[in-house]
């Protein structure tokens, strides 16, 4: 395994995104205290349906991803439950960072990429968070590692 940036981890041409647990496991320990709630009030239903959801929550984390191939010349997107977006960098029109504050508190910051198939407007998200500086940095890390593949991108 080679050196990479930050937040990326390199492997030959390919730059790994490491793994974002922050965001994600606030969810899922959210999800089993009310599956434990549940359990504890004999509420039988709300024990299973939170337990599942915790599960399935726990179960995206460990196959989500994120890899830049300069070989190929794509992002590889894995988020969720969802089949793997492959988005070629000429695709790719901008990065646009979405943050969502309720009651003044920062609830959720998600870095997002803007691309057109097919003649469709299309987004994919690269990585959630907390802060905006975390997304910022995984941001500053993609642009220095696409850089010198990118052609027309605004950010």
């Amino acid at each position: 395994m080679e050196k990479g940036t930050e937040n990326f981890r390199r492997e030959g041409n390919r730059y790994i995104l490491k793994r974002q647990y922050g965001f994600t496991m606030v969810i899922v320990i959210g999800l089993a205290v009310m599956a434990w709630i549940g359990y504890n009030s004999d509420n039988k239903a709300m024990m299973w349906i939170f337990g599942i959801l915790a599960a399935l929550c726990l179960l995206s984390v460990f196959t989500e991803r994120m890899v830049v191939d300069l070989d190929a010349e794509v992002l590889l997107i894995k988020r969720g439950l969802r089949p793997e977006s492959r988005i070629p960098f000429s695709e790719i029109t901008d990065y646009q960072m979405s943050r969502l504050i309720y009651i003044f508190v920062p609830v959720n910051t998600s870095l997002n990429v803007r691309y057109y198939s097919s003649g469709k407007e299309k987004f994919a998200i690269i990585a959630q968070g907390f802060s905006k500086s975390a997304m910022q940095r995984i941001l500053n890390d993609l642009e220095e590692i696409t850089s010198p593949y990118a052609t027309n991108r605004q950010v």
